[in-house]
Order: structure tokens, then C-alpha cells, then sequence
């Protein structure tokens, strides 16, 4: 059994924003996200499926993005964390995650499609906790990302696509990451959106030290729905699931998001 890749894991998270759609001049939104996962096994080298040391996750971030002008939309987003190992050496960490600060800049926008840049630098702040649940998240991490949208018919249906790719540059011993991020909404009721999220991350080689001593990859998806409570306010609940993998653990787990537009 392989306990390296689990620890290095654990940190796999998605980012909550809003895709490639800019805010509103002097208008945004706040966006709380919490999710719980599991995972029992892992992905070998081979992409084949063992157990492995299991652990828990809990995360919640609120994410703040406004608009300083129509076409820049400023971001920070705190968050807390919570990560329990098991056996053979359990350990745990609760306290502060990564807090998030960046913008996002639109640079195209006709037709139905939007184009926009993104840079968001992402701080620890687990400190200097001994901790081996904290491993992946005691370092400096910056997303450079270039996000797209469509809003098209599906069907009959109000649907959008977002398309993001990202170049991860993580500083410390984790390895930088290649992400590519998918999300398909289709508005099927007048207050209901299904929603499908594919998350991909390809590590750029390995790291260093015991945790990060092999490259890797994974896919999880994310199914859920969202309905609209008002005009300011949306709830969403959805599933999510590591599909695939190579040196990566089998997460299974829960999302839940609230978005609050003012």
C-alpha cells in the first residue's frame, strides 16, 4: 500500500467561481461552498484500484467577487479546512486553508461567447503545523487561468458551457498542474438548472520530498442542480466522484453552494 500519494491527495479541490462571466460595474456576489469526501482507495500507477489509507475531508469557502468595472471582476475567498487520517498513522488538521485573491478580466464578449483572463494568488494558512493532514497545503500556489463561455439552446432549453485551462504554478515540493475544468448548465424549469462538472488535473512531472515523488493525474465529476430561490438567491447540491486517476486516491463526496448576487 502506497501512503505518499494519499497525502499528497488530499488537498484536490475545485474552485467555486463564477466561469468566464465578469461582474457587473459596482455589482457581485458572494458564493459559500462546502463539500465532505471519503476516500478508501487509490489509483496505482497503472490507473488500477486498491485500498489504501482512508481519510475525510471537509472544506468551506466564501468566495467574494465584485465588479470594479464591467470587464474586471475582483475575487477573495477564505477558507477552512478540516482532514482526518487513518490508520496506519492517523493525524488530523482543522483551521485555515488557502485564502484566494485575484481578478478576472474580460476580453471578449459577442456573439453569445465570453472570453476572459484570470490570475488568482492562493495563500496557506496552515502555518506551521506538523501535521501530515496538512501536507499540499502549506505552500504558495498562482492560478493563471483562461476561462470561455457560450450561452446557446439545448433542445429547447437555456444552456451555457464553460471552458477554463489553468497552469497551476505550486512553489514548495507539490509538482505545478495542468487544469481543465468543464461545466455544462441547462436551465430545465423556470427555477431549476442541472448542471455537469468535469474537474482534470495532469501533474507536470513529480515533486520533491517523500509526499510528491511521483507524477499523477485525475478526473472527477460532478452532478448536481441548483434552483433559484429569488432573483438573489440560489442553493445547489451535487455529487462528486474521482472517475479516473493515476497516483491519486478515490474520493466520493458531497457539494452544497449558496450564491447571494447584490
Amino acid at each position: 500500500m502506497v501512503l505518499a500519494p494519499v497525502l499528497a491527495f488530499v488537498l484536490a479541490s475545485s474552485p467555486v467561481w463564477a466561469g468566464a462571466w465578469t461582474q457587473e460595474e459596482g455589482h457581485g456576489q458572494v458564493i459559500l461552498q462546502g463539500s465532505a469526501v471519503h476516500s478508501g482507495s487509490e489509483f496505482g500507477p497503472s490507473s488500477d484500484l486498491y485500498d489504501s489509507r482512508p481519510y475525510d475531508k471537509q472544506e468551506a469557502t466564501l468566495v467574494f467577487e465584485y465588479g470594479a468595472s464591467d470587464w474586471l471582476t475582483l475575487i477573495v475567498a477564505p477558507q477552512l479546512l478540516s482532514v482526518d487520517l487513518g490508520a496506519p498513522a492517523p493525524s488530523s488538521y482543522a483551521g485555515l486553508g488557502y485564502t484566494d485573491a485575484g481578478a478576472r478580466a474580460r476580453i471578449y464578449n459577442e456573439n453569445n461567447m465570453v472570453v476572459s483572463a484570470q490570475v488568482v494568488g492562493r495563500l496557506p494558512g496552515t502555518g506551521t503545523s506538523q501535521s501530515a493532514a496538512a501536507v499540499g497545503y502549506e505552500d504558495a500556489e498562482l492560478d493563471l487561468r483562461m476561462l470561455a463561455g457560450w450561452s446557446f439552446p439545448l433542445f429547447g432549453k437555456a444552456a451555457f458551457l464553460d471552458v477554463e485551462a489553468a497552469q497551476r504554478l505550486r512553489f514548495g515540493d507539490p509538482p505545478d498542474e495542468f487544469h481543465l475544468d468543464l461545466t455544462l448548465g441547462v436551465r430545465v424549469a423556470e427555477r431549476w438548472q442541472v448542471l455537469v462538472q468535469s474537474f482534470n488535473v495532469v501533474s507536470e512531472g513529480a515533486g520533491e520530498g517523500p509526499y510528491f515523488g511521483a507524477s499523477y493525474e485525475y478526473c472527477k465529476l460532478q452532478l448536481g442542480a441548483a434552483y433559484d430561490l429569488s432573483a438573489a438567491v440560489t442553493l445547489g447540491a451535487a455529487l462528486v466522484s474521482t472517475v479516473f486517476a493515476r497516483n491519486a486516491p478515490q474520493e466520493n463526496g458531497v457539494v452544497l453552494t449558496g450564491f447571494y448576487r447584490f
